[in-house]
């Protein structure tokens, strides 16, 4: 009896075994490429290939990127990632208005207004995690390219206050531009 079930005990760890290899190869062969954390120079932003394949089938360098996650209340949470040619995706999951993916253009004037807020308020110079043992509390990461790497701020408790004015920058956008979903609807909505 003992040998039966120690029989039945190893086939059950090895089916288990086998699935458990098979599930993490599927892993592995759908996971999509990790990007490189290796800083760029200004040089090489246009030419590199550091690029990120977007939406719209066009390969574009990375300029900044704010991801704002969700708490217990109605916080905003979306991601917005910013191209140095004036591209911008936004894809907003919940406390937001535009719910799903939506994209639009901005200026070299805007992105310019980026890189000035950065280095006022020597976005360069912060740590790059500011966090604590409060847990249920929204995150800020806030990334952007100044002079030719990538400087990234994760944020959620005892931070300088300075960086919420670059925070605010990403989110003034989502309301001074036209953005357009996929399926053509417009926000804000056109009357």
């Amino acid at each position: 009896m003992k040998k039966r079930n120690t029989l039945f005990f190893a086939f059950v760890f090895s089916a288990i075994a086998f699935v458990g290899c098979k599930s993490t190869e599927e892993v592995a062969e759908n996971a999509a490429p990790v990007a490189s954390e290796n800083p760029i120079s200004a040089e090489e932003v246009s030419t590199s290939d550091e690029t990120t394949q977007t939406s719209d089938s066009v390969e574009r360098a990375f300029f900044a990127s704010i991801e704002r996650t969700p708490c217990f209340g109605n916080c905003p949470t979306y991601t917005m990632t910013i191209y140095t040619d004036g591209f911008v995706e936004f894809h907003g999951t919940r406390g937001v208005e535009m719910i799903g993916d939506y994209t639009t253009t901005i200026t070299d004037e805007q992105i310019a207004r980026f890189v000035e807020q950065a280095e006022a308020i020597k976005f360069s110079e912060m740590d790059a995690k500011y966090d604590g043992p409060v847990t249920d509390l929204p995150s800020t990461t806030t990334a952007i390219m100044l002079d030719g790497k990538r400087k990234e701020v994760y944020r959620r408790f005892d931070y300088p206050k300075r960086i919420l004015t670059l925070e605010q920058c990403f989110d003034d956008l989502i309301q001074s531009e036209k953005w357009i979903s996929p399926t053509g609807e417009t926000y804000p909505i056109e009357r």
